[in-house]
């Protein structure tokens, strides 16, 4: 099973007739660099999965944060709300699926 998504399975469905439901972005500082990673729960799937790149291999960050926000609302035409947190904010505890899927990342 998919870790994630990536983007030609995204453009794929779009194509479809799928749409992404929500979208929120988790930064993250890796070396002293900030590094943003998309979250995005489209239409076809239940819960939020995160991009990966090609063959699924890993998550699929970006540095440049406007280079994200274009492929998210130009590319896959999302217009809604994007929420913006930083790693480990508490806030992101609302969205259980994403911790849980979060969690098994973690684990050996």
């Amino acid at each position: 099973m998919a870790k994630g998504l990536q983007e030609g399975e995204i453009r794929q469905e779009l194509q479809s007739g799928g749409h992404l439901r929500n979208v929120l972005i988790i930064t993250k500082t890796i070396e002293g660099m900030a590094e943003h990673l998309a979250y995005v729960r489209p239409s076809w799937r239940r819960e939020f999965l995160p991009l990966r790149t090609w063959g699924d291999k890993e998550d699929r960050t970006y540095k440049d944060l406007d280079r994200l926000l274009v492929l998210l609302r130009d590319d896959f035409g999302y217009r809604g709300f994007i929420g913006l947190y930083m790693d480990g904010d508490p806030a992101l505890a609302r969205y259980s699926v994403l911790s849980e899927s979060e969690d098994a990342n973690d684990k050996p």
